[in-house]
């Protein structure tokens, strides 16, 4: 039976790409953004993008491993590619239209990440770049090691174990880079491949939880306690970000911000996700279609709302209506139209080709 889409899961994909059009809102600071608001809304936007994927996936991911069959892998390859990359080429294709500049190769293997050049060219997709080498990189390396694994231990230990392994080595890089190279905040360390591979395998052992421990899963989630202290947390966070990381560019310097803030923000993200997963108070929201709705268009507000910001600012400083927000809101309406029409254009169709290939494969 088909796991049941939870409401509260949408909610949350809903209000982080909000948190990433405002990040990316631009001229518009003068409508009441503060610059750091606006920064810290895109860091915790990325994190709660990063622990879904892993949450979403890992799900997929734990039948795929403890299957003795070959076909699950296949399965979720095209079905991840089907996905991800008919959309992200359009975006490439109309950023280089609308900018006049051509395409990045790295950008078409995710390897912008590597290179500032590159990565400016689209800039909201350093993130889908991490997501995208989770999903080719772990998922065989995770099913080889649980095969591995289950020789020697039971099958739930050798999940444990795998993703332990995973989420560690992604940290021990990241502490190595941060002692060793003292590289970037931003560049150098948060949007490096390698080093963030442990907050999305954070939510891949949420997933873990819920799937082998599913009455402590619920009962330890489903407490509206949980939604407070990860808020509260957050909110935490938030302060120390604006009143001690963003001055005299302490995000460079600080070794605790460049190692452990990118372990606690996913940490904090699994037990607001844990917590809109189990409970059932909001489950009367699943008659609202339209929340469903702006669910499926959060990957392609994610990844044009930029391109769109840019066109519309451009308009609006002619109107000089660009720090109002008439432009704002603007930007964001015509961002899910375009998100509309490429999610009934492009999504849904790629997505049931893939789903035509996998049954004849079958």
């Amino acid at each position: 039976m088909q796991n049941q889409r939870k409401p509260g899961l949408d909610l949350i994909r809903i209000f982080s790409a909000l948190l990433v059009i405002i990040c990316h809102s631009g001229v518009y600071f003068s409508i009441g953004f503060s610059v750091n608001f606006v920064s810290f809304a895109g860091v915790i936007a990325v994190e709660f993008f990063f622990v879904l994927s892993g949450f979403l996936v890992g799900r997929g991911l734990i039948g795929i491993a403890a299957s003795e069959r070959g076909e699950g892998l296949k399965q979720f390859y095209v079905n991840r590619i089907f996905r991800i990359l008919p959309l992200y080429y359009f975006a490439l294709v109309l950023t280089a239209l609308v900018t006049k500049k051509a395409i990045p190769l790295s950008c078409f293997v995710f390897l912008q990440n590597f290179r500032g050049e590159d990565l400016a060219f689209l800039s909201p997709s350093w993130s889908l770049s991490v997501e995208a080498w989770f999903y080719f990189l772990v998922p065989p390396l995770f099913c080889l090691l649980v095969k591995v694994l289950r020789g020697r231990m039971p099958e739930e230990a050798a999940v444990w174990t795998a993703v332990g392994t995973l989420c560690f080595i992604s940290f021990a890089l990241r502490v190595g880079s941060a002692v060793c190279l003292a590289p970037q905040w931003d560049e150098g360390i948060r949007k490096q491949i390698p080093l963030r591979l442990d907050s999305i395998g954070m939510g891949t052992a949420l997933a873990v939880l819920k799937k082998y421990h599913p009455k402590v899963y619920r009962d330890s989630f489903s407490r509206p306690i949980c939604a407070v202290l990860s808020v509260l947390g957050i909110w935490l966070t938030y302060w120390f970000y604006c009143n001690y990381l963003a001055v005299n560019d302490r995000f460079d310097t600080s070794a605790l911000c460049k190692i452990f803030m990118f372990s606690l923000w996913p940490a904090l993200c699994c037990v607001l996700v844990g917590f809109l997963d189990s409970t059932t108070a909001l489950d009367y929201l699943s008659r609202f279609r339209i929340i469903r709705w702006l669910s499926d268009l959060s990957y392609g507000v994610y990844l044009m709302q930029l391109v769109v910001f840019q066109l519309v600012s451009v308009f609006f400083v002619g109107a000089r209506f660009s720090v109002s927000w008439l432009g704002f809101l603007g930007a964001i309406v015509l961002t899910n139209i375009l998100s509309a029409v490429t999610f009934f254009l492009i999504e849904k169709p790629m997505q049931k080709l893939g789903s035509r290939i996998l049954r004849q494969r079958v």
